[in-house]
């Protein structure tokens, strides 16, 4: 089987080099998505990139809960993957293209429909409903595309390919560049440019995944005759990856609620907020490269019974995670006004970015904890435990500490504190979790699953 056995070689080295595209992944994303506020903040208006700014809870709401389910065909595939069991891979691959077809095409219709209303739910002001409508509900009509390349590129990541969906995301980035340009600078869209061109963007992905996979020569290859949703795979996928899936639109619906607490503070506020998230993204690069890493590390090891292995695998993770994410730190903070200066010239809304970002760029890396100690335990195969504590930790405590201090002062360092609030305890609960996990089984069972009739 080809790809990436991370079965064997130097522990550090095979993570370093499997993350590292992993990570210049994430960042080229960020920067995909950067570019949108950019083009928004200096060419059309503050009104515009705070019309961004408030769908983009929304939109990550969807895109964390799909993503969830991701990682179940993931983490199965990696651990098939270990187990050298080809038969399985295969089914795997064909349930989770179509299931990712399928999700998006739903989830498409239920956004374009219901965005008016998710944006009514985060209080977004009249003077940018209309902007905010628009742009949902052209990201919500290419949602298939996003689905269905996510799904894929975990597929490959899973069987140790993590180069190709670097390449591809490289291309789509500078078609979305060219794209914006054309429709803000020439065609004079405004919001609708950067939604269009991340749908067609995305689109291309998509296209240029499913034709990797249907040419690749190995057991994950993407055979169009045998697309089916083999029940016994589907249960696995939705066991290991719906918890996942609902924990990640579970917390972004509480940033949903969060975003609520900041516009009630004014566009200025809002559109602050907007450019310093697009900047403090940037920093999870690192940890969100070693979480993945980490998942597919401890799956394929676990599935080849090498439990010590996996435990080294997951120290070397978390170090390396902690350490790049505070040098990525102390940059972004040293420059933090000149980086947001590149989103907008309003004075008000660089003072207000700041001040988010003053609270959230110095505590980042407490994040690297839960982040890749969620990526080990999925990789085994244990999402549920992990799930609640996550959002117990981002969900309930947040939500908890800001109903009760914003109403005794309802400020941006007030709203701003909410989140590496839940960060720290999130860091205490998942390394106590972690360390009493129990991985022995591996050790005297092959990964299987049961066959079922279909």
């Amino acid at each position: 089987m080809k790809g990436r056995d991370m079965t064997v070689g130097t522990i550090w080295k095979q993570l370093i080099l499997f993350a590292l595209p992993l990570t210049l992944a994430h960042l080229l994303q960020q920067s995909y998505n950067a570019f949108d506020a950019i083009i928004v903040g200096r060419f059309v208006s503050s009104e515009a990139l705070a019309a961004v700014g408030s769908s983009i809870p929304i939109t990550m709401m969807i895109i964390a809960f799909f993503m969830g389910v991701s990682n179940g065909a993931s983490v199965l595939t990696a651990q098939f993957f270990g187990a050298k069991n080809k038969e399985e891979i295969k089914n795997t691959v064909h349930t989770a293209m179509l299931l990712a077809f399928i999700v998006g095409i739903v989830l498409s219709v239920v956004g374009v429909v219901a965005s008016p209303l998710m944006l009514r739910l985060v209080q977004t002001p009249e003077e940018v409903f209309v902007e905010a409508v628009i742009y949902l509900r052209v990201y919500f009509a290419g949602l298939s595309g996003i689905t269905v390349y996510n799904m894929g590129a975990a597929i490959l990541t899973a069987t140790g390919d993590s180069k190709r969906p670097l390449y591809f995301l490289a291309l789509s980035m500078v078609v979305k560049i060219i794209l914006n340009l054309l429709f803000v600078l020439v065609f004079n869209w405004g919001v609708m440019a950067v939604a269009w061109s991340t749908v067609i963007s995305q689109g291309i992905n998509a296209v240029l995944v499913i034709r990797l996979l249907h040419r690749h020569q190995s057991d994950i290859r993407l055979d169009f005759r045998k697309l089916k949703i083999h029940k016994h795979i589907l249960k696995r996928i939705i066991a290991i990856g719906l918890p996942g899936g609902i924990q990640g639109a579970v917390i972004s619906f509480s940033n949903v609620i969060v975003q609520s607490y900041i516009n009630r503070l004014g566009g200025s506020v809002m559109a602050g907020f907007s450019a310093s998230s697009r900047i403090d993204s940037f920093l999870f690069a690192p940890m969100n490269g070693m979480s993945l890493a980490s998942a597919t590390f401890v799956g394929q090891n676990l599935g080849s019974k090498q439990v010590g292995r996996a435990r080294s695998g997951v120290k070397v993770a978390v170090s390396v995670g902690v350490i790049s994410t505070l040098a990525f730190s102390a940059l972004v903070f040293t420059f933090a006004a000149s980086l947001l200066s590149i989103f907008t010239q309003d004075e008000q809304v660089i003072h207000y970015g700041l001040s988010f970002m003053r609270v959230f760029v110095p505590l980042y890396f407490t994040m690297c904890f839960p982040q890749i100690l969620s990526g080990a335990l999925r990789g085994s195969g244990d999402v549920r435990i992990p799930t609640l504590l996550n959002i117990c930790c981002f969900v309930v405590l947040r939500q908890i500490y800001l109903f009760f201090a914003t109403g005794i002062s309802h400020t941006v360092t007030t709203v701003a504190l909410g989140f590496p609030i839940g960060w720290i305890v999130a860091a205490i609960v998942m390394f106590i979790y972690y360390r009493r996990s129990d991985w022995t089984s591996y050790e005297k069972e092959e990964v299987k699953i049961i066959k079922e009739s279909d």
